[in-house]
């Protein structure tokens, strides 16, 4: 008797006593759902069966596209600004009084290395008011998944900065 005053209280449908009467009969709260069925009629719902895989098996390779893509992307913007910044390095390296091309070389070559970066080409030209890098890497050698949407790339950066 104080069972059932104390589940009166509660509003929840399940948790009455009318509720537990009825799931035995079929007619549980559950069923309310057009997608679920009862456990003892699971043909109620005919056509649902397998809808999750096919819904799965439809979404699933957008899914996959955008993630190696956000990946590839992600990268290819790592590796744009690693060059850019082994540009202006090995640019900064070579304004010093006294520098040669080896030094603008040097300095380039451990920023690349530091991110990862291979396959670069590394050219320098010293006059004697500036100092220029200019670097080429083919970005298909420095891919973390295979390419599919940056095959042909090749990233190109330059910097040029004035002697003092």
């Amino acid at each position: 008797m104080r069972f059932e005053k104390l589940l009166a209280l509660f509003p929840y449908p399940s948790l009455s006593s009318t509720s537990v009467t009825l799931s035995r009969n079929c007619n549980t709260m559950l069923s309310r759902s057009p997608l679920r069925t009862c456990k003892c009629h699971p043909d109620k719902a005919p056509g649902r069966r397998g809808a999750v895989t096919v819904e799965f098996a439809v979404t699933a390779p957008i899914l996959f596209l955008l993630l190696v893509g956000s990946l590839e992307l992600g990268h290819a913007n790592m590796v744009f600004n690693t060059v850019e910044s082994a540009a202006y390095e090995g640019a900064r390296a070579g304004i010093v009084i006294g520098a040669q091309k080896k030094d603008c070389t040097l300095a380039a070559e451990a920023v690349l290395k530091a991110a990862g970066v291979r396959n670069a080409s590394i050219q320098v030209s010293m006059t004697s008011l500036t100092t220029q890098v200019s670097i080429k890497v083919p970005y298909k050698s420095n891919t973390v998944v295979t390419p599919f949407f940056s095959k042909g790339l090749v990233v190109e950066r330059a910097c040029e900065l004035s002697r003092d």
